[in-house]
């Protein structure tokens, strides 16, 4: 009988964070439909070929799905046609992309074919797999629309799903039955399970945080048995995630729309006027030119351009952040902590006075919480390591059962 792959989906608008059986992946939130024939396969023949393609098919998925043709990920990244990511200003929540059922999919199924590859299988014929996954939505989309999350998992479970890799003359079939999906609340997720139920690695970080900060709290005591919150920076959305003796707080705990995504479209729409007309094609494009490591006197030029645009969109989120947190705060007795993550955090507590204004917010509430940041390696992967331990739990109860 073959065993199901345990699969922890975090889908962020801006990138997917997955583990499947123990192996993180990560790809950015984006699809790119192909409605023009695309015949430049390889020869399946072609062993060298083969093996080079099926080690990098992370970055080459040309997938069919549901009778329609895409390139997926980070193939659609670094695509010339167009892409599709997120619309920061859809109504509709994060259940109702696209992206949401075919970035998760399509990396399942690479990861499939791959194995299948290493054990010397037929990639070939028809392969299969079982998958027992947990995943999560933002608190806002479950709190507004209940049905979201049930939505969410039926798209999965409901339908077994035949994801179809293009990238040969041979087509390869990967058949995906999902065994069980259970949808949980971002940010919660973060703080009620990955941060309460921290690793030695997230520990000794917390360890040397509160030592390099001079926080006044005991580095065995990271307060949450109290009244603890987190914010999560995301892509589209941040969560106040706010925990009460570990119990969420229903009442409380909320979201915005608005995450580090509205950053980079502000940014972008913005820098033709700094740039004197220089622009880039969409988002996605603007993201790539912040991270680019520039050799030339024209990238750098470019990238200082974009950094400068980047500066002036900042400081509306944070104003976002920091309206919302005092509402929080205004209602919540005895705040022990805030713990600061998400990877929407990292620009804004490292090119920013994220952290400052927080601090000035809990001195104006007579506020002596301290605040935690995850730091640039623990913050974007919050959820996710929440989501590991939640799905080998959901593993270990079916295997009961």
């Amino acid at each position: 009988m073959q065993k199901p792959l345990i699969v922890a989906n975090d889908l962020g608008y801006g990138n997917l964070k997955m583990t499947i059986d123990e192996e993180r992946i990560f790809q950015p939130t984006v699809i790119s439909p192909i409605d023009q024939a695309y015949d430049d396969t390889i020869d399946h023949t072609d062993s060298e070929a083969v093996k080079n393609t099926i080690d990098d098919l992370l970055n080459q998925m040309n997938v069919e799905i549901d009778g329609a043709h895409y390139l997926v990920g980070n193939a659609a990244q670094n695509s010339t046609i167009e892409r599709i990511s997120t619309d920061i200003n859809a109504r509709s929540g994060k259940a109702h992309t696209e992206a949401a059922k075919l970035v998760p999919l399509s990396t399942i199924a690479a990861q499939v074919v791959k194995k299948a590859y290493d054990e010397g299988e037929d990639i070939f014929s028809p392969l299969s797999a079982t998958v027992i996954m947990a995943a999560s939505l933002p608190i806002e989309d479950i709190e507004n629309n209940p049905d979201d999350r049930e939505y969410y998992q039926n798209i999965f479970v409901k339908n077994n799903h035949i994801v179809v890799f293009r990238n040969f003359d041979y087509k390869i079939s990967v058949t995906i039955r999902f065994k069980s999906v259970q949808v949980y609340k971002e940010g919660e997720v973060a703080l009620a399970v990955a941060i309460k139920y921290a690793n030695n690695q997230l520990k000794k970080y917390f360890e040397d945080y509160i030592s390099k900060q001079k926080l006044t709290m005991a580095t065995d005591d990271l307060g949450i048995n109290g009244t603890v919150l987190g914010i999560d920076i995301g892509f589209e959305t941040t969560e106040f995630a706010l925990l009460v003796n570990g119990r969420a707080d229903a009442f409380n705990s909320n979201s915005i729309s608005k995450g580090y995504g509205n950053v980079l479209a502000s940014a972008w729409r913005y820098l033709p006027k700094i740039a004197q007309g220089y622009t880039v094609k969409d988002v996605v494009a603007f993201k790539k030119l912040l991270n680019s490591n520039p050799t030339t006197k024209i990238q750098k030029e470019n990238q200082e351009f974009a950094l400068k645009a980047e500066q002036t969109a900042m400081p509306a989120l944070n104003r976002s952040i920091i309206s919302n947190l005092n509402a929080i705060l205004g209602t919540t007795d005895d705040l022990r902590t805030i713990y600061l993550y998400g990877g929407g955090s990292i620009p804004l507590v490292e090119k920013a006075d994220l952290i400052d204004q927080i601090n000035t917010s809990l001195q104006n509430y007579r506020s002596d919480a301290p605040v935690i940041w995850l730091g640039e390696n623990f913050s974007p992967i919050a959820n996710l390591m929440g989501l590991e331990i939640l799905a080998k739990a959901l593993a270990k109860t079916l295997n009961k059962s």
